[in-house]
């Protein structure tokens, strides 16, 4: 038995990412990330692609990484922010 993957590259703690796309397109307001959505996010050029859940705070989205192949378990919660149109997703040290 074979089984196909693509392995993203680790995540970085206390690094600052760009979001690219969210469900196929880029995108426009804070709203987009709500909701189950699809990410795609980069970091010195080398995409990295999360699902999961995100939901509006005051100043941003918490956005909540899920992984499929566990059952849709929490491994990652992302903050993410609206810079004049540049959307920046930070992973949260949480403890």
């Amino acid at each position: 038995m074979t089984v196909d993957m693509t392995v993203d590259e680790p995540v970085g703690s206390g690094l600052s990412y760009i979001v690219t796309h969210i469900d196929g397109h880029q995108p426009g307001s804070l709203q987009d990330f709500t909701g189950d959505v699809q990410l795609t996010v980069t970091q010195n050029g080398a995409p990295t692609q999360l699902i999961g859940v995100g939901g509006e705070t005051v100043d941003g989205v918490r956005f909540y990484q899920k992984d499929p192949a566990l059952h849709d378990r929490d491994i990652r919660v992302w903050f993410i922010t609206d810079n004049d149109g540049t959307f920046r997703a930070e992973p949260l040290s949480a403890f």
